[in-house]
Formats: C-alpha cells, sequence, structure tokens
C-alpha cells in the first residue's frame, strides 16, 4: 500500500491506495502548527492500517510553515559583471536582507558554447571560502557561466570551499536551474537558503511515521506534482516549495476523468487557479517570481493567485482568462473549501494524487556538437543522466523510464548549439527497511 499525506493550512488529508491504485482508505484532521502534530493526528483519524505500507508521499508549501531562510554566501564565477547585474540585485528587500551573506565573482566560467572564458581563481575562491565562514555563513551558492556546458568549474570550486569550510552545505547552480545565468544563481542561492526548512520538515515527517509505527520510505512532492525521496528534497529543496495546487489539480483530473480542464484550488488562504493540459498543469515558460518572491526559471506550474477580497467577480474573471487556454474545457473544484462548493471529495485531491504519483526528475541544459553524431551522443548521455536523476529521486531502478525529451537549436547561438530538456519518470521504491 501507498500513502498519501496532504498536509494544509487548515486540514490535513490522507488517503491510502493499494497496489494498483484503489483507494482504501482516507482521513481529514485539523491541521496543527507543526507538521509532525498534523502528520500524527491524520493517521490517528486514518485508524488501524490494513496492511503494510511500503512508501509515504507528503505534499506541503514553504508557506504552509513559516520558516527563517539561512543567509547565503554567494561565489559567482564569471567575468566580472556591472554592480545592476551582480547577486541579489532584484530582490524584493525582505528576502535580500535574510538571505544576503557575502559574495564575490571570482575568474573562471566558460561560455554558452562550452569555450573556456579564464582559469578558475583557485585562491580567490579559498580566500572567499574562508571569509564566508569568519562570517558565520555555512551555506554556499556556487554558480558559473556556461554551466549548463561545463560543470567543471563548479565541481572544481565546490571541492575548494568543501576543504576550506568541511561543513559547508553547497549548493551548484548546474543542478539546479535553467540556462540563464541571473535566475539560474537566483535559484541556486534559494536553495542554499531553504535548506534548514526542508531538514526540519523532513525530519519533522519521518519522526511522526515512526511514531506511528510506519518504516516506509519518505517522499515528498515537487512543485511539477511528481515525487522525490526525502535526501533528493533535503539537496534540492527550491524544486518543492508549492507543490499543493499542482498535486491537487492533477488529483482532481484523476478524480473526474477530465485531463483538460481550468481548476480552482481552494485549499485554504487564497485560492489559486491553473489549467490543465493533457492531465499536466500548463508551466510557467518565462520567469516568474518563486520562492521569497525572487524570480526564477524552474519550469514550475503556472499557477494564479486570486488577489485577497477580490470575492466571486475576481474569481470569475481569472478564469474566463485561463478559459481562452483550453476552450469548451470544464471547470474542476478543488481543495480543502471544495466541500462548501458541493464537492466534497476535492478534499482529498492532492493526497488522492501523491499516493499514486511516480517519481520524476527533469534536467535541462545546453550542449554543442559538431554533427547529428555528436548531437545524438549527447542527447543519448543526456536520457542517462535523466533516469540516473530519477532514481536518486526515489524511483525503482528496473521502473524508470524517459518520459520527455526535447531539444531546439538556439537561436540566438552558432549552428550547433541545443537547449536539451528531459523528463524521468519511475515508480517509487518500495524498500520498508530503507
Amino acid at each position: 500500500m501507498r500513502l498519501g499525506i496532504d498536509v494544509g493550512r487548515a486540514t490535513t488529508a490522507a488517503v491510502l491506495t493499494d497496489a494498483t491504485g484503489l483507494v482504501v482508505g482516507e482521513a481529514l484532521a485539523d491541521s496543527a502548527p507543526t507538521t509532525a502534530v498534523s502528520l500524527r493526528r491524520v493517521l490517528a483519524a486514518l485508524g488501524p492500517l490494513p496492511g503494510t505500507v511500503r512508501a509515504v508521499a507528503v505534499v506541503t508549501d514553504l508557506a504552509r510553515r513559516p520558516h527563517v531562510p539561512r543567509r547565503v554566501a554567494v561565489l559567482r564565477i564569471s567575468p566580472v559583471c556591472h554592480p545592476a547585474l551582480g547577486p541579489f540585485v532584484g530582490w524584493p528587500g525582505p528576502a535580500r536582507a535574510a538571505v544576503a551573506g557575502p559574495f564575490r565573482t571570482v575568474a573562471g566560467g566558460s561560455s554558452v558554447t562550452g569555450r573556456p572564458l579564464a582559469a578558475l581563481d583557485r585562491r580567490a575562491v579559498a580566500e572567499f571560502a574562508h571569509r564566508a565562514r569568519l562570517a558565520g555563513v555555512m551555506a554556499f551558492a556556487v554558480c558559473a557561466a556556461g554551466a549548463p556546458t561545463t560543470p567543471g568549474p563548479e565541481l572544481e570550486a565546490a571541492a575548494i570551499i568543501a576543504e576550506a569550510v568541511p561543513d559547508a552545505a553547497l549548493s551548484l547552480s548546474y543542478e539546479i536551474g535553467s540556462p540563464g545565468l541571473r535566475e539560474r544563481e537566483n535559484a541556486t542561492v534559494l536553495n542554499a537558503a531553504l535548506g534548514g526548512w526542508a531538514e526540519e520538515l523532513a525530519h519533522d515527517s519521518q519522526r511522526a511515521l515512526h511514531t506511528a509505527g510506519i518504516d516506509a520510505p519518505l517522499l515528498f512532492a515537487r512543485d511539477s506534482g511528481g515525487l522525490v525521496s526525502a535526501g533528493y528534497f533535503r539537496r534540492h529543496p527550491v524544486i518543492a516549495t508549492s507543490p499543493t495546487t499542482p498535486c491537487a489539480a492533477r488529483g482532481a483530473a484523476i478524480r473526474t476523468g477530465d485531463e483538460q480542464a481550468v481548476v480552482v484550488d481552494a485549499s485554504g488562504g487564497p485560492v489559486r487557479c491553473l489549467t490543465l493540459v493533457d492531465g499536466e498543469p500548463a508551466r510557467h515558460e518565462r520567469p516568474y517570481p518563486g520562492p521569497l518572491g525572487v524570480r526564477v526559471q524552474l519550469g514550475a506550474p503556472d499557477v494564479t493567485e486570486v488577489a485577497a477580497g477580490a470575492g466571486a467577480d475576481g474569481i470569475d474573471a481569472v478564469l474566463a482568462r485561463l478559459a481562452e487556454r483550453v476552450p469548451g474545457a470544464p471547470v474542476i473544484h478543488t481543495g480543502a473549501r471544495a466541500g462548501a462548493a458541493g464537492h466534497p471529495d476535492g478534499r482529498f485531491d492532492a493526497a488522492r494524487h501523491a499516493a499514486r504519483a511516480d517519481c520524476r526528475a527533469e534536467i535541462e541544459h545546453i550542449v554543442s556538437a559538431a554533427g547529428r553524431a555528436e548531437l545524438d551522443h549527447l542527447l543519448a548521455a543526456s536520457r542517462d543522466h535523466a533516469l540516473s536523476q530519477a532514481i536518486a529521486a526515489g524511483a525503482a531502478p528496473a521502473t524508470v523510464r524517459v518520459r520527455t525529451l526535447t531539444h531546439a537549436p538556439v537561436a540566438y547561438l552558432p549552428a550547433g548549439v541545443h537547449r536539451v530538456t528531459v523528463q524521468a519518470t519511475g515508480e517509487p521504491f518500495t524498500d520498508v527497511h530503507a
């Protein structure tokens, strides 16, 4: 059996499914200020389990659990740029005040095509690491120009920092963000800043499950609606800060059978709306305000939040605009308050999806190929990398597959430079003794 739990602002929902995905139990409980107590309450409401739980997936948003982000030391490996393009520029004031630690730009990195720009200034990296440690900052974000094509400079810098600061928490941009330097750097800094939140959430969830006698792999929903292991979540929390609405939308599609829809999520707090196309939430195609209001490009679902106080007219205006994207599609209601609108099953949608979801990994990078044969080789390597990432994200190796692979020439660069995006999925690893 698999267990999905949606920890919301007002209520916590749990759904238990058998090996075929059939719901065999569900429960609802009032949420508590802490995740651990919320989980204990809903597990108590679920009652004795009819069998062994082989995987548990938790859905919750960053906004659900107030948290003080870590201060982050930012190392940029690139040519010197104007201060107006430096780290933390354009960040909302509160986010910058909470997160901004020491930062420095050092020589190194590569062009988008992979051509080295300069040798890494190893001494400068070591000096920066020591300065950050003296300032009491232990979380580091490393972002090199050209890293999606050539991650070597980031890996080299990470090794130097780890030697200088053995307990450093390192986030490397080539593992996280999109090809654009600014948004990729922003995402990497946020990832480092949210490490404490992820550690606490994973620890509290695991503790609550152990208290209930559940010894099964723990997973968390990522913003796309796929699942990742607790370990992967700890290393990459920025990809899993707002999964509730995408999971609820996917669960609503399971419940209604409507894969083309406009979804209204009333899970508590602001009403959120999105569109489903072939069962998948429509994604942001351009940079957008992400965690803490910082501009990122992580391919998350495009969710429209209705302003507080907008009322029914405000929601109707948003729905009319979204309906233009999926003409003729129905409107589906989901979330904790869906029962008040006559859709009581909607309260369990996010948990229902989590109990049935696959693990998912997504990579996006740039490759430079001299011809078709080399491009095919690089695409095969990208497939293999995505499959290995899906396994790292908690998928059973025998079940992983490439779900989508797209590549296209980058118009403003020389011939042979392609942007590659790969999504791989697999069923969660279900070793109850893991």
